[in-house]
């Protein structure tokens, strides 16, 4: 990877975007896989908030920035 490259990466994945949307989903799936070693119920409740948080941001994006909103549709529910 060239440094350009890299940099385009960071920003990426850095952007508010990207961590409002799989940033979060990522996450609630972390607190539902590390919630039996602890066992802590409230962990799955974290989860499924972050989860559900992540998802809806994900489709209002997909919706805002859709040529059309039939398309908008379509990648909102393939991303569900």
């Amino acid at each position: 990877m060239s440094e350009e490259e890299r940099n385009d990466v960071k920003t990426d994945f850095t952007s508010k975007r990207f961590i409002s949307t799989y940033g979060l989903v990522a996450l609630g799936c972390v607190f539902l896989l590390v919630e039996p070693i602890f066992e802590i119920a409230w962990m799955k409740v974290i989860s499924g908030v972050l989860f559900s948080i992540g998802m809806i941001v994900s489709s209002v994006f997909i919706w805002l920035n859709a040529s059309s909103k039939w398309k908008a549709v379509l990648g909102i529910i393939s991303s569900m």
